[in-house]
């Protein structure tokens, strides 16, 4: 398994699409601040917007895919609102065709066609991407994978049939992986772990890790897969990678760990073995400095999250 493959998995983004927005005229819309673990997206289909995000205002159009790795608050406005205009409070029909919510509202221009969903992550998912900027910006060009799954995704949205609903989830987490690979090809990502997936030497080093995170890594060793020496190494992890080598196999070890707790189940002491520690002592110091909580009180707030959030859909 290759190395962002292996990330992919630690991140278990599960996809989905919650509005298909068809707008013309003047309109805005507020974003708040998404709860942790999710990752808010806009695919532009069609038309243009406006983003506005703290001190930076930026126009996008059709073939572009915004991604708030950090669930960051934003507002989308229509490029025909002017500074002293006031978005009506009508933010237009809203119809829920069975698979998404569409909302359509009606005025002069070209419409915007756009999808809005989210990217929900792992337990501690997030803290994978923790290096990541505010917004990141995709382009999708036509011919590509990434313009034929969001036509799929806009068709399937528009026009619901048998399946569409399971269909457009297992669409939205393959753009997320094609997302992540064009962000990699484009070198947006330097100072995050996606950096080192792109970079030959270093990609090495992380693929082993990931493979077999419970081993006993040194920079030495790392090194050594990376076939450069260990200072070479250590400076160029942390310069892509914006942290050390040691941390960042730290923080692979304690994504492991809150996956084993939670999803599977298993008692800390099994899952200190799993993730390569010698004592549940240990393992228990370096998970409570990690997520601020020890492994039992941390499976218990995880599972009521999540038994919280099941109720409310």
């Amino acid at each position: 398994m290759d190395s962002l493959s292996h990330l992919i998995r630690a991140l278990a983004p599960a996809g989905r699409v919650d509005l298909h927005c068809l707008l013309a005229g003047i309109w805005a819309n507020q974003q708040p601040a998404a709860p942790p673990g999710h990752v808010p997206y806009h695919v532009i289909l069609g038309g243009k917007l406006r983003l506005r995000m703290e001190r930076t205002t930026r126009v996008f159009e059709a073939g572009d895919v915004l991604i708030f790795p950090h669930g960051s608050s934003h507002v989308l406005e229509s490029i025909v609102l002017g500074e002293n205009d006031i978005a009506p409070d009508d933010q237009g029909e809203q119809h829920f065709n069975g698979v998404v919510t569409q909302i359509v509202s009606h005025g002069e221009g070209t419409a915007l066609d756009m999808l809005c969903g989210k990217f929900i992550m792992g337990e501690t998912g997030t803290s994978l991407l923790r290096s990541l900027p505010d917004v990141l910006h995709v382009r999708i060009d036509e011919h590509t994978p990434l313009f034929a799954l969001t036509q799929i995704m806009r068709n399937e949205s528009a026009e619901p049939k048998p399946g569409s609903t399971a269909l457009i989830d297992e669409l939205s987490s393959a753009l997320f992986t094609l997302l992540l690979r064009r962000l990699m090809a484009e070198k947006q990502l330097t100072g995050t772990v996606l950096a080192l997936l792109a970079d030959a030497r270093m990609s090495r080093a992380v693929d082993a890790v990931l493979m077999d995170p419970a081993q006993s890594w040194t920079v030495a060793t790392m090194a050594e897969r990376a076939h450069v020496s260990r200072a070479t190494f250590a400076r160029r992890f942390a310069q892509l990678g914006g942290m050390p080598p040691l941390e960042w196999v730290t923080s692979v070890r304690m994504e492991m760990a809150a996956r084993l707790l939670v999803r599977e189940g298993l008692a800390a002491n099994l899952v200190a073995e799993r993730c390569g520690y010698a004592s549940e002592a240990a393992f228990g110091r370096v998970f409570k400095k990690h997520y601020r909580s020890g492994p039992g009180a941390y499976r218990r707030d995880m599972l009521k999250h999540a038994s919280q959030s099941k109720s409310r859909t």
